[in-house]
């Protein structure tokens, strides 16, 4: 609990106090809710010598995430003391005024790029129309506009996966606020014939963006080239892990090596799938991959399975349950109309809980047949792994 003390000389009449004198009035005060507040006492008169009535003006400011980038939207929540009204609030970063808004909703767009990556404080100020000011505590958020982004890649993420023993990582850089892209592929075990970064989610496929040029002399390097460059819409992409590195040989001209580019806000699991993993298990011959895509920052799934054997499929799921167990649908996915093996469904939403189960290895991916209702192959979801790795 916090107390404000308020002065305020008193005013003459016939029942004044003597001039000079200060009254204190004790006011608790208190917040609540999402975000800072801070709050100052705006004092009100008494004509009959009663002591004062105090209230606050106040502003709250919500915080825009813990990690920020690109154009970002400031919320602030003013109240003005009693009698008076909200003038203006005023937005600053590190102590530094970014924007100022006079009306409801008492929103700005910060261009976050003007300032370094690195922590940043945000705070907002209030001014009524009596001049008592607030400003709210401060909030603290990560400024990212330049990640460097490390892929590993495997054939194990091409499907189906070429018999290759090859290696490649990717070192990359991207500019968000320009789009600009750097960085460099190495290659190991194989003679590339081409290296690109294409758009598409893990377990999908799409058309290239980037394409990389061979580094002179060093034999398995390849460079992003300069002046390389994404759009608004692709960088959005990007921070949605909807892009990846693929490298294609001679003997795999489709790919032989593919890397899915995760930022940090990014998870991405590869999960086998099996007759044998059902409950109960089963006997056959049907095979597949599922890749699952959570996107912490905003809340989203995305899933692409792709199988064999089990072309007669009549639906696929995800769904919450440990190893071994079955449980609830979390999300149903639709059928390709041209890759009866493909099924799929980009960015549905999900919730805390939902993310809490697959954190923990509570989710899988399953296919039924009209043979199998049930389940024919199913896939355990298992987040843990590609953590650790």
């Amino acid at each position: 609990m916090q107390y404000t003390t308020c002065f305020k000389q008193a005013l003459p009449g016939a029942l004044r106090l003597t001039a000079g004198t200060l009254i204190a009035v004790l006011t608790a005060c208190g917040g609540s809710g999402m975000g800072s507040d801070a709050m100052v006492m705006g004092c009100t008169g008494g004509m009959s010598g009663a002591m004062s009535m105090c209230s606050a003006t106040t502003v709250r400011l919500a915080s825009p995430g813990a990690t920020v980038n690109r154009t970002v939207q400031l919320s602030a929540t003013p109240a003005a003391g009693m009698g008076a009204m909200v003038m203006r609030v005023d937005f600053m970063v590190d102590g530094a005024r970014v924007g100022m808004a006079s009306s409801a909703p008492y929103t700005i767009s910060w261009d976050s790029t003007t300032v370094s990556d690195g922590t940043h404080g945000l705070t907002a100020t209030v001014t009524d129309s009596m001049d008592m000011t607030a400003s709210s505590a401060p909030i603290t958020v990560q400024v990212e506009n330049n990640p460097a982004l490390l892929v590993s890649m495997a054939p194990a993420q091409l499907f189906p996966a070429p018999d290759s023993s090859a290696s490649g990582v990717a070192n990359l850089s991207a500019h968000l606020g320009t789009g600009a892209m750097g960085g460099k592929v190495t290659l190991r075990g194989m003679n590339a014939t081409s290296v690109t970064i294409n758009e598409a989610f893990a377990g999908a496929t799409g058309t290239s963006a980037i394409v990389l040029a061979p580094h002179g002399t060093s034999a398995g390097e390849w460079d992003v080239p300069a002046g390389a460059m994404l759009t608004a819409e692709q960088v959005s992409a990007l921070l949605q892990g909807k892009f990846y590195v693929l490298a294609a040989s001679v003997a795999h001209p489709g790919g032989e090596l593919r890397g899915q580019i995760a930022p940090a806000n990014i998870t991405v699991v590869f999960t086998d799938m099996a007759g044998s993993q059902e409950v109960p298990p089963l006997s056959m011959g049907a095979s597949g991959v599922a890749a699952v895509t959570v996107d912490s920052s905003a809340s989203t799934v995305t899933v692409h399975t792709n199988s064999a054997g089990v072309s007669d499929a009549m639906a696929a799921e995800v769904a919450t349950a440990a190893s071994g167990t079955t449980g609830p649908r979390l999300v149903a996915l639709a059928k390709d109309s041209v890759n009866m093996g493909h099924w799929s469904m980009e960015l549905a939403p999900i919730t805390a809980n939902d993310v809490s189960n697959f954190l923990a290895d509570k989710w899988y991916v399953n296919i039924a047949t009209p043979t199998d209702p049930g389940g024919a192959i199913r896939g355990q979801v298992m987040a843990s792994s590609a953590r650790a790795d």
